[in-house]
């Protein structure tokens, strides 16, 4: 198999996983939103994924088709975080010829030459696509505003960002948060339980409880954030430790009620929930101590 259709195949399975596992206040299977669908997560996915997997792109090209593609289909933003996420690990993918499953040392790496890298033109067409996305609780920056234009490269634009946007902090620390927590976390919940789905379940409750969601953030302020964290924090801690984690289903579903009753969307979580686990993807399974 062509590594592009690899990691397309790759990516269209963890845009299904994310609206096919419970993450209460997000679109899912087991509730829409006010306004969106699960439908238009997976046209979001199909449409994308040829564009965000495009050998040959430059990185901010890689991320502007790819949410041009989403915006024609559904005229919303779907999907802005998790293709910011994503296709760095994918330009990484292609840096390292396509070696994958490779090492995770290795792809942190190539990773970490492909931010260096970044330029001005990166992030103007970064900007672009999040113009057009126009995500939620953006407000007004001294430096590098949304609104303008950039003149530093993409990852000196996300090192200024950092500070109130956990995508961001990724591209500043090299995804450390993706590597040392998300990935981890996700393989062994999986070995655990058996259950991908549910997996994807207790990665995101274990974000969320461990980092304030910078979306709430940004559109509620930090108390928000962190009564959202907060009151996560024991449920995620029983679940993680339970042997039957679809016993706790009727306890999420019921915060999954009250967080969209209340217009509270911990949409950046689960974009960290989808690039930990396309990352597991990519990476080799430890060997197995003897």
């Amino acid at each position: 198999m062509k590594l592009q259709q690899k990691l397309i195949d790759l990516y269209q399975h963890v845009c299904w996983l994310d609206v096919h596992s419970l993450k209460p206040g997000n679109v899912s299977i087991f509730a829409n939103s006010k306004d969106l669908c699960v439908d238009d997560f997976l046209n979001s996915a199909k449409v994308s994924a040829g564009p965000i997997t495009e050998q040959h792109d430059s990185l901010g090209s890689r991320i502007l088709h790819a949410t041009k593609a989403t915006h024609q289909t559904v005229g919303t933003n779907t999907n802005l975080g998790i293709i910011l996420l994503i296709a760095p690990l994918i330009h990484a993918v292609y840096v390292l010829d396509g070696l994958i499953p490779c090492e995770a040392n290795e792809l942190e790496e190539a990773l970490k030459n492909v931010l260096f890298a970044t330029t001005v033109n990166d992030a103007i067409l970064v900007y672009q696509a999040i113009r057009l996305m126009n995500p939620g609780g953006m407000g007004e920056k001294n430096n590098q505003d949304i609104a303008e234009e950039p003149n530093v490269s993409l990852l000196k634009t996300m090192k200024i960002a950092k500070h109130w946007d956990q995508i961001a902090a990724q591209y500043s620390n090299n995804y450390k948060d993706v590597f040392n927590f998300g990935l981890p976390k996700f393989r062994s919940l999986k070995h655990r339980w058996q259950d991908e789905k549910w997996a994807v379940t207790g990665l995101f409750l274990g974000y969320l409880s461990t980092y304030e969601d910078s979306l709430i953030e940004r559109k509620y302020g930090m108390l928000k954030a962190k009564e959202i964290s907060d009151m996560i924090r024991k449920l995620e801690m029983e679940l993680c430790r339970s042997d039957l984690p679809g016993g706790y289903e009727a306890q999420l579903l019921q915060i999954d009620s009250q967080l969209k009753r209340d217009l509270i969307n911990p949409g950046t979580t689960a974009d960290l929930t989808a690039a930990s686990i396309f990352a597991s993807g990519l990476v080799n399974e430890p060997a197995a101590k003897q």
